[in-house]
């Protein structure tokens, strides 16, 4: 398989408007929470030489020069987690589609299909978990950041909040189709805190960013 994430960008928004199943909903909110990353990594590099910036004290700046390593890091994770949803659901419909004419193959099939279910809930749980990180290393950026792109933060915020949230969806319309149980109350009770943080600090990123413009 091709990798998407290598595709020209006209490309992968071609596919995602076709009729094919991939790239689907797990797949872009990876993009998008990588574009939050990436976006968080360019008011950094507008903002750290400066001469406002450097004004800061040097426990302040390292802090910010870590958020912004985390936020390279998560970049790279994020990207390659466009293919990893496309893999899993692959991997789902590979096992959809063996054969199922005696007892041995359907079970067999079953348990294909509930490893493959359980890729396909873990994909976007971990989108949704990198994308809440993103989160977590925007807040600095947005105290520090230089006021001429202050309002990228915020749309980073905002980029990173919306993955969260379309990647937490594809969660759970998994959820339904897992065999294990715990598994599935586990990931139900992560995307409830994930959510509930999440809009409390984009909300916290929403306001600073406005006090600033």
């Amino acid at each position: 398989m091709k990798e998407f994430k290598h595709l020209p960008i006209s490309d992968y928004l071609d596919r995602a408007a076709s009729s094919s199943p991939t790239p689907g909903g797990g797949s872009v909110a990876s993009l998008v929470g990588a574009l939050g990353a990436a976006l968080g990594q360019m008011v950094y590099n507008l903002t750290h030489t400066k001469k406002s910036y450097l004004e800061n004290d040097e426990t302040t700046k390292a802090a910010v020069q870590s958020d912004y390593h985390a936020l390279v890091r998560l970049q790279k994770d994020l990207t390659d987690l466009i293919d990893k949803d496309i893999l899993a659901f692959n991997t789902f419909m590979d096992a959809l589609s063996l054969p199922r004419a005696t007892d041995e193959e359907k079970v067999i099939r079953r348990k294909a299909m509930a490893d493959a279910t359980v890729l396909a809930t873990q994909a976007p749980l971990e989108t949704a978990t990198k994308t809440f990180k993103v989160l977590q290393h925007l807040g600095s950026l947005s105290r520090y950041g230089h006021k001429n792109c202050i309002s990228d933060a915020g749309v980073s915020a905002y980029l990173a909040h919306a993955a969260l949230k379309s990647a937490v969806m594809n969660v759970r319309i998994n959820l339904p189709g897992l065999e294990d149980k715990e598994f599935a109350d586990n990931a139900e009770r992560t995307c409830i805190v994930l959510l509930e943080e999440s809009d409390k600090m984009t909300r916290e990123i929403e306001a600073i960013v406005y006090n600033r413009l």
